[in-house]
């Protein structure tokens, strides 16, 4: 075994510009860096495609019973994808919709397109969008393989939820990579409309 000794001279100085190397380096509030740390573990977390994957394009019928790709999306500009549960029966998702109605030409501005992807079929957004007069696309996954695609199908949803996404939001770059993810931990909380817009001109 070799023995390495380390005279302590040197061993000073290095403790010496090690201490000045600290102290010149930006200092970074204690909250700010915990707050950091935790959003980029709970997105780790988080089911389905992270930040930097490659989305997988679908083809998908809006509620017209029209065909939609994210590859012809993706040829007009970034896209911002919202999973939901349901427009039918989910309350929340119901809510979210009208909100993102709300504030459409908000996000259109902050240039993306937006576009509603769920488990509900063709016909029954059809009545959804005919009632609350929702003017982004909605597009029907029903046998939720694009859904499964993103890796965000809830196993533990039963019954008529059976096959539902957890409620997320992904912008897509137009080269097809997700740049952003926004998702809550509880699915009856939803991304803000000014974080989607943050997100979507590249601030987050």
């Amino acid at each position: 075994m070799i023995s390495l000794r380390i005279s302590p001279i040197v061993l000073g100085t290095c403790l010496l510009l090690a201490t000045r190397l600290a102290a010149d380096q930006p200092t970074v509030p204690a909250a700010k860096m915990e707050k950091s740390m935790t959003d980029a573990t709970m997105t780790m977390m988080t089911p389905g495609l992270q930040v930097g994957a490659k989305a997988p394009d679908f083809l998908l019928k809006d509620a017209s019973g029209k065909d939609v790709s994210l590859k012809s999306l993706l040829a007009q500009g970034k896209v911002a994808l919202a999973f939901y549960r349901s427009a039918d029966w989910c309350p929340y998702c119901l809510d979210q919709m009208k909100d993102l109605q709300a504030n459409l030409m908000k996000i259109h501005g902050a240039g993306v397109q937006l576009v509603g992807i769920s488990y509900d079929s063709s016909e029954t957004l059809g009545r959804v969008v005919a009632k609350h007069g929702f003017t982004f696309p909605l597009l029907a996954d029903v046998d939720s393989k694009t859904i499964d695609a993103y890796g965000i199908r809830n196993q533990k949803a039963k019954g008529r939820a059976e096959g539902v996404a957890h409620p997320v939001l992904f912008i897509v770059d137009q080269q097809g990579f997700v740049r952003a993810k926004l998702m809550r931990d509880n699915y009856k909380e939803r991304p803000e409309v000014d974080e989607i817009i943050a997100a979507a001109r590249g601030v987050m």
